[in-house]
């Protein structure tokens, strides 16, 4: 979510809905959608197509809109009691969703990663796991979004939410970004054949995002809350959850790759000098992508599938108890 803030990938100037643009003598409040479609950017002139929602991307081309803010010590100390080093990072995460960009901005993995404990994350990424906390202490945990806490929301509300802030925006992205490696790797591959590998990669993670959204939704989201709902076991599961979220975590395993090879090819999503408007527009929804699939698997691998499959064993348990006694 941008919170209010839009940015333009060609310049990096960020429309704030808060502030307004005095030089256009646009008022506070003026939401970005609202602006004429002739509106223009104020700094290089570009149209509205070029601007994006400001996420927590950590790009030094863009600047960091979502840190979190300061706190007392007092305050901080009541956040962070509740973890260690041993902590995993996705406990971490499901518990303070607001930590995200402090996790981004060091490269640590809390999705397809969130396994991993605090000290060791930070010694794959030759972080000192002290300093590291002290970084979580200055920062607030408050969730700047002021998302729901989904590790209490019902499982049918966690895969709804899902589907509506991730599923069904990430098919309109994936058709847009497949658009804009194209059109890149037509006009500048020559230039840049590492682009002509990013197109081939991304028709490949295109097709296999939508199969993978499509199982989900007709098979192991309605099977999780049919469990939860105790109406008995979703017959596209089979006997149980346990396979199926399995190939799903490895399916997120396999996206996370093909992300992290995009980002290398393409030096951190970094611009060339040479790179014109529609190159860097791609690359920045590639960025924006990552950032918002790391959300997605998040929630998915530390959040909803641990607590489908707790609820599977203690309804199968009951379910088995209940037949003894009988």
């Amino acid at each position: 979510m941008s919170n209010g803030k839009t940015i333009c990938t060609v310049c990096s100037y960020i429309y704030d809905e808060s502030l307004g643009e005095p030089r256009q003598n646009l008022a506070p409040a003026v939401r970005f959608e609202d602006l004429p479609e002739k509106w223009r950017c104020p700094e290089c002139g570009s149209n509205k197509d070029m601007f994006q929602p400001c996420s927590c991307v950590s790009l030094s081309i863009y600047e960091q809109t979502c840190v979190p803010h300061a706190k007392t010590k007092q305050a901080v100390t009541a956040l962070t009691r509740g973890f260690t080093k041993e902590t995993s990072v996705g406990e971490i995460l499901a518990k303070y969703p607001g930590y995200a960009c402090l996790f981004e901005q060091s490269g640590i993995d809390y999705c397809c990663g969130g396994k991993a404990t605090l000290a060791e994350a930070c010694q794959r990424k030759g972080l000192d796991v002290d300093a590291f906390i002290k970084k979580l202490d200055l920062a607030s945990s408050e969730n700047v979004n002021g998302e729901q806490d989904w590790t209490r929301a019902s499982l049918k509300d966690l895969t709804e939410h899902l589907l509506v802030a991730y599923h069904d925006p990430l098919r309109l992205e994936l058709s847009r970004i497949q658009a804009l490696t194209e059109k890149v790797a037509q006009t500048h591959g020559r230039r840049h054949p590492e682009m002509i590998e990013v197109e081939e990669l991304f028709a490949r993670f295109k097709e296999e995002q939508e199969l993978h959204m499509q199982k989900e939704e007709l098979i192991l989201f309605p099977s999780i809350c049919a469990v939860e709902s105790k109406k008995g076991r979703y017959t596209g599961c089979g006997n149980g959850l346990e396979q199926p979220i399995a190939m799903m975590t490895k399916e997120h395993d396999e996206a996370s790759a093909d992300l992290c090879r995009m980002r290398h090819l393409t030096n951190s999503f970094t611009p060339p000098a040479d790179a014109c408007n529609t190159f860097k527009a791609l690359l920045y929804s590639l960025a924006q992508l990552e950032s918002d699939m790391h959300q997605h698997v998040h929630k998915e691998n530390n959040i909803l599938f641990p607590r489908a499959l707790h609820l599977f064993n203690a309804v199968t348990n009951e379910s088995q108890s209940t037949a003894e006694a009988v």
